[in-house]
């Protein structure tokens, strides 16, 4: 547990420099950029992750599994040839930039259309070279590349508005950053972790996806679910009440979800990697389940009640006064933000079970209820009611997949005995 702590520790510690890094340049980005900037940003980036996650068929997340290296070896060679391809099929699309962005009232996004390939070809590799690293445990490396993103993105989104790119500038600079960050990554890592890592032959890659079918059958459909309801807000309210007002929740969404996310993402690592094992060894995982939930959630209860009082005081600081709506934003999403990072964290739990399908269809019934409340309201016309009723709602699914993620640990205990 000690040396899971460690791990954990190190993720975080990197996460939280990057995303200090983050947070430090946000009061030069709000008096640089326009709301609107930040809702077009939301924009390219909810498409660029979601063709992300096809780009790979989610075979990354095997890469961990297998107990031998040439299975996982042909695992990453399979998954990156997938991303290639998805990422060629993107290319293709550079032409059809404006009816894309006539589709969300939102035509600055066809000016920087042509970045997505590349979006789409730095985060899918990346989403493969992190499974890798989590598989040889080179948490450093993982650690590494997030640390240099973050500084990166930061310095771009700044230095691209100094230089008068105040339409794409941001777009432009998470864009590169992980492409630099990824280059840095492989460069330091290749003799250690990488040398020989795509030898695999056409038969090892063809068994590979035999063995590991499941991924792409329910846990792709799932991923796409799931970034469908994280995105959801973006690709319908944008349309509705205008990129100002969606620019204000973009804002608050990365403020408030982003650093809860990157401690789900640490803690998901690590974890993911350890209870692996122990299961492949048939051995008991409960206890550091329910020590990490309880430690997450008393953390959480204590720390989001202090940030629900000085919020608006936060933000008027930060980024100015007319940001102020983000504030009561943020307050709204917290219901949303209580339970991101335990059931972040322990995602996980349905593909070391093969539970996938059971996921998928949850996810599936989530995405629906997510849509039919942020519908309602857009029928109300109410900017701030459709953001409280996706919240709540998206609250109420989380509560019901912990218990089902604590259920799953009850049944394969059950079966120790």
């Amino acid at each position: 547990m000690s040396n899971n702590i460690y791990n954990i520790g190190k993720l975080l510690s990197a996460n939280v420099i990057a995303q200090a890094i983050g947070f430090l340049v946000y009061p030069i980005l709000t008096r640089m950029y326009a709301p609107e900037d930040f809702a077009v940003l939301s924009l390219f980036v909810s498409i660029a992750g979601v063709l992300s996650i096809i780009a790979t068929a989610e075979y990354q997340y095997a890469i961990v599994l297998p107990k031998g290296e040439e299975r996982a070896r042909a695992l990453v060679c399979l998954s990156s040839l997938i991303l290639i391809g998805l990422t060629a099929i993107v290319c293709l699309s550079i032409p059809f930039a404006q009816p894309i962005a006539a589709l969300f009232k939102a035509p600055e996004l066809a000016h920087w259309w042509w970045l997505m390939p590349l979006s789409v070809l730095g985060l899918g590799a990346w989403n493969i070279l992190n499974y890798w690293y989590i598989r040889r445990k080179a948490f450093s490396r993982i650690s590494g590349y997030q640390m240099t993103q973050g500084v990166f993105a930061a310095s771009g989104k700044v230095g691209f508005g100094a230089l008068g790119w105040l339409h794409g500038g941001m777009i432009l600079a998470t864009v590169i950053a992980p492409l630099l960050s990824l280059a840095i990554s492989i460069g330091l890592a290749w003799k250690k972790h990488m040398h020989g890592l795509f030898s695999a032959r056409m038969e090892e890659m063809k068994a590979a996806a035999r063995e590991y079918a499941n991924f792409p059958k329910f846990n792709l459909p799932r991923a796409l679910v799931n970034a469908a309801a994280q995105s959801l807000p973006i690709w319908m309210l944008t349309p509705v009440f205008g990129l100002d007002a969606v620019g204000r929740f973009s804002l608050a969404f990365m403020v408030s979800f982003l650093p809860l996310n990157i401690l789900a993402r640490a803690c998901y690592q690590v974890l993911f990697q350890h209870v692996s094992e122990l299961v492949q060894q048939r051995l008991s995982i409960r206890s550091i389940l329910l020590r990490f939930t309880l430690w997450m959630g008393g953390g959480m209860i204590v720390g989001m009640t202090v940030i629900y009082i000085v919020v608006p005081q936060l933000v008027t600081f930060l980024f100015g006064a007319e940001w102020l709506e983000s504030a009561e934003i943020i307050r709204r999403l917290f219901p949303y933000l209580m339970l991101t990072p335990i059931c972040g964290t322990l995602c996980f739990l349905s593909d070391v079970f093969g539970k996938q399908k059971i996921a998928l269809w949850m996810e599936t019934g989530y995405v629906i209820a997510i849509g039919l409340a942020i519908g309602a309201g857009i029928y109300m016309n109410c900017f701030m009611g459709a953001i409280s009723l996706f919240a709540w709602t998206r609250f109420a699914y989380l509560a019901i997949q912990l218990i089902w993620f604590l259920s799953l640990v009850r049944t394969y205990h059950k079966t120790l005995s």
